[in-house]
């Protein structure tokens, strides 16, 4: 009990002196997290930074990324715009490349801003495997950083979890592939796939980390088995019909030539 109200004392005790740090700074950001200098944006949508001046010695504000000015940043060209009045730097629609170390300088002061996207997951609505076989998912996932991991009902998985395996995909994204070896029916129901990244570490704590499922759907080994008997049995039945027809006409058309009067 003690300690988590240590934690809690210190943790309140950084965050107040950083707050106290930067009001004393020139340069004073809109910090989502003023702790860890952040700021958090969603993909797509706008990404308003603001560096608020408080010498009021004559300069020019300069943003930079990366320690190089925006101006003179290949992807960022012709996508932002500065409003010097306002002291602020937008991008009206962001991309996931638009993460980063910012910063805003003024007369040799300068403040960093490290820019994270917020994640983003999207995994297949539906996948079907047959029982007995071998089960592989993809969580793609777009964001800075981003930390992957599954539940399935409410078991959060793990490679030490049964059959499961969780493997990197081709960007070296951790845990974004999940994988089942000898799928059983027991294995059908809803997986998901939830994705978080330090804007839900150090963000609001209102802000929910992303996620998307998959309705597993597992066939019988035999279900492929059964609509290729029904047809079978569907073409069998039709030949014993036209059989059955074909002795009919062919009775009928013999009684009627016995009925037939002789030619004299």
């Amino acid at each position: 009990m003690e300690a988590k109200f240590l934690a809690s004392a210190l943790s309140f005790l950084s965050i107040f002196l950083a707050i106290y740090a930067q009001s004393l700074d020139k340069l004073v950001p809109n910090y989502d997290n003023i702790e860890h200098k952040m700021k958090f944006y969603d993909i797509k949508f706008p990404l308003v930074l603001s560096c608020n001046v408080k010498d009021e010695t004559p300069g020019v504000l300069i943003w930079k990324k990366n320690n190089t000015a925006v101006t003179e940043v290949p992807s960022l060209k012709g996508r932002f715009k500065i409003i010097a009045a306002e002291n602020r730097f937008i991008i009206d629609k962001t991309d996931v490349h638009d993460d980063g170390l910012y910063s805003c300088e003024y007369n040799g002061e300068s403040q960093n801003i490290t820019v994270i996207a917020r994640v983003m997951v999207r995994v297949p609505s539906n996948t079907a495997v047959v029982e007995g076989e071998k089960m592989s998912v993809t969580c793609t996932v777009v964001g800075t950083d981003p930390q992957l991991s599954w539940t399935f009902g409410n078991v959060t998985l793990t490679n030490a979890t049964d059959r499961f395996v969780l493997k990197a995909d081709d960007n070296n994204v951790q845990n974004a592939i999940l994988t089942l070896d000898n799928v059983t029916l027991d294995d059908r129901g809803e997986y998901k796939c939830i994705g978080r990244n330090a804007a839900n570490d150090y963000g609001d704590n209102s802000t929910a980390p992303a996620s998307d499922f998959t309705n597993v759907r597992v066939k019988g080994k035999f279900a492929a088995v059964w609509p290729f008997l029904g047809i079978c049995a569907e073409v069998l039945i039709l030949c014993i019909i036209i059989l059955i027809y074909e002795k009919r006409r062919n009775k009928s058309e013999l009684e009627e030539s016995d009925t037939d009067p002789q030619e004299h």
